[in-house]
């Protein structure tokens, strides 16, 4: 099922995202505090996620931009009467306030993204794409309720058989080793891998779409790169999403079991570099 819904009505919908999956990877506890928790208070977004969110806006939906966004002038003192009246002008805009420097940091980016040749085809005239569409389905081997909310996707049709999917991510280093870094880190290929299977089961293609990452870096020169995910990097996606799948249909079943971390003493199993470095120490 494909609908068309506002940001906030989206995330508030109770079905499991990537990000909810990526949360309960971390502890149940940490899902349920997040998404279940009756007192929870909604969070707030951090600078770098409102900064990402006008980047998603201006990369794939351009037209909508000046619709969601308006420029804070610069030089506004809002401790002078007349910067207290502008920026009460721009409240009651029911825009978002960017700083100029911000503004400019936005349009450079779109600027730079938009001259990849690769960008040139995806956002042409002859792609029919829809973006930030909200997407739901269940899952066949657990029942669970499902949803996931592409930044950019084209259904299946002449040039993509199976539908494409882009995903837009600012980075610091988006060259092939520091964005693979990204990548794993932020467990990407989990996102990757569900999106994937969550559009196939949408769409009832016999294959899954194309799948492509789109990153970008916050400075100068806002360098971009488009990338895809191996076979074997979805594979593993899958593999992960799909174990979190069983823990949350027993956490559902449970209806009142979310553990959190393990509530007896574990030894602390360092990560291996570290290891290393400390195996090292000891021989010499």
């Amino acid at each position: 099922m494909i609908k068309n819904l506002p940001n906030a009505e989206y995330h508030d919908h109770p079905a499991i995202g990537s990000s909810g999956l990526k949360l309960l990877q971390r502890s149940p506890l940490h899902y349920w505090s997040r998404y279940l928790d009756p007192n929870r208070e909604r969070e707030e977004p951090t600078p770098a996620m409102k900064l990402g969110t006008a980047w998603h806006c201006a990369i794939f939906e351009p037209d909508q931009f000046t619709e969601r966004y308006v420029q804070v002038p610069e030089g506004l003192d809002r401790r002078t009467k007349e910067g207290k009246a502008l920026w009460a002008e721009l409240e009651a805009s029911g825009l978002e306030p960017l700083s100029a420097s911000t503004w400019e940091q936005l349009r450079r980016m779109r600027e730079a993204s938009r001259s990849n040749p690769i960008s040139r085809v995806l956002f042409g005239d002859g792609v029919s794409a829809v973006c930030e569409a909200s997407m739901f389905w269940v899952d066949s081997d657990t029942g669970a309720n499902c949803k996931m909310r592409p930044d950019f996707m084209v259904a299946p049709c002449e040039m993509f058989p199976h539908g494409l999917i882009a995903d837009g991510k600012t980075c610091l280093d988006a060259s092939p080793e520091g964005f693979a870094k990204f990548v794993w880190n932020y467990d990407a290929h989990l996102q990757s891998a569900w999106y994937c299977d969550g559009f196939q089961k949408v769409h009832g293609t016999s294959q899954p779409p194309t799948f492509i990452w789109l990153a970008q870096e916050k400075d100068a020169p806002f360098a971009s790169a488009y990338y895809s995910a191996s076979e074997d990097l979805l594979a593993y996606g899958r593999k992960t999403y799909k174990s979190l799948l069983e823990i949350y249909k027993n956490c559902v079943a449970s209806n009142t079991c979310w553990p959190g971390y393990p509530s007896e003493v574990k030894p602390l199993t360092l990560p291996t570099w570290a290891e290393k470095q400390v195996s090292e120490a000891i021989d010499n």
